[in-house]
């Protein structure tokens, strides 16, 4: 009998890291009876099953028979597919629910488990908004948001709250929405916080809850970005729109690498959003406990450094002359990393004491 997981997200919550583990082991898993699916699977980046997400409702059982015919020939008891996907597109596409629908009748509703991973919801929330000035998140939007008079990061939750009625960070609405399209079907809901698990990493724990070797370890992850450098594509957004800033992201990221964190109220939660994510905790932690036996203290503590930024005041300065390097580095229709830094070090030579 077969056992298929079915990793639908969150989003942020290690998704990227799991994808790149799966795909560097995915020999050796294959010994274990571990099938991570070359069927519907991305080829490059982090090799997660996204492609599932662009066929049409009538292609998805061939594509499931698909992956059970590559798992019976590798001899494997135990598929996995991941694609945060699933979680993103759950409101406004109908796929989530006809994959698990045509999983479900490929090998029996109890034997596919639904895992979503968590994170705590504070960082959660900043990691979200990050990404969207990275590159586009929740399919927010773009152009009405950024127009907005509120497009920080308490404009943008209240956006989503707006659009899909409901918090992003109330996990618990989440799963209720998914639950819609898989009713019957088994749930693994998985903290990532390390202090979860006696310190261990979610990758160790999901080892072994699969049944197979930890083997390579060097995983892919997101970059994490500067706050300068996220302030500053916040800017661009706004004056040299979406595609040319996402171009273009890597280079102003790599002027302005990460370092000691730097508190700024467009960015951090801070003020009533703190009190809202709050209160979510609060209800979360109580839904969590009813619904799993899982961990999850640590996933829904609120974290000593949030509650200090709650009422602070902003840390962050950003000159001016980086938002005149940032036109100076989007408006060419060619901009190289090279090309880049010698703007930078004629900008500053010329404004940084002005």
């Amino acid at each position: 009998m077969t056992t298929v997981y079915l990793h639908v997200g969150m989003p942020k919550c290690a998704s990227s890291s799991l994808q790149s583990f799966m795909h560097k082991n995915d020999e050796l898993h294959r010994s274990e009876g571990l099938c991570y699916p070359a069927s519907c699977r991305e080829n490059s980046g982090y090799f997660s099953h996204r492609p599932l997400h662009k066929l049409q409702p009538d292609e998805v059982t061939a594509a499931v028979n698909l992956i059970a015919d590559e798992a019976a020939e590798q001899d494997c008891d135990r598929i996995l597919i991941s694609s945060e996907e699933f979680m993103n597109s759950l409101w406004d596409k109908e796929i989530t629910g006809v994959v698990i629908r045509a999983l479900n009748a490929r090998f029996g509703t109890q034997n596919v488990r639904i895992m979503m991973l968590f994170r705590n919801p504070f960082p959660f929330v900043e990691s979200v908004y990050a990404q969207y000035l990275k590159g586009g998140m929740f399919r927010t939007p773009d152009k009405a948001f950024m127009e907005s008079d509120d497009n920080g990061i308490s404009g943008f939750v209240s956006n989503f709250r707006q659009r899909n009625g409901f918090d992003f960070f109330s996990y618990s609405d989440f799963i209720d929405r998914l639950q819609s399209q898989a009713p019957y079907n088994p749930l693994d809901l998985l903290s990532i916080e390390r202090s979860d698990w006696g310190g261990r990493d979610i990758i160790d724990v999901l080892c072994e809850r699969l049944s197979v070797s930890r083997g390579n370890l060097a995983i892919s992850s997101n970059e994490r970005f500067s706050e300068t450098t996220l302030h500053l594509l916040h800017y661009s957004r706004q004056k040299h729109g979406f595609n040319r800033t996402r171009e273009r992201r890597d280079i102003v990221s790599k002027l302005f690498p990460a370092g000691s964190r730097q508190f700024s109220k467009l960015i951090h939660v801070h003020g009533n959003l703190f009190e809202q994510i709050a209160k979510s905790v609060d209800r979360d932690r109580q839904y969590f406990t009813r619904k799993s036996p899982e961990p999850c203290n640590n996933l829904f503590a609120i974290p000593q450094a949030y509650q200090v930024q709650q009422n602070q005041d902003n840390e962050l300065v950003v000159p001016d002359w980086y938002r005149r390097l940032v036109n100076r580095l989007m408006e060419p229709e060619v901009m190289t990393q090279r090309k880049a830094k010698a703007l930078q070090e004629l900008l500053e030579s010329r404004w940084a004491d002005k």
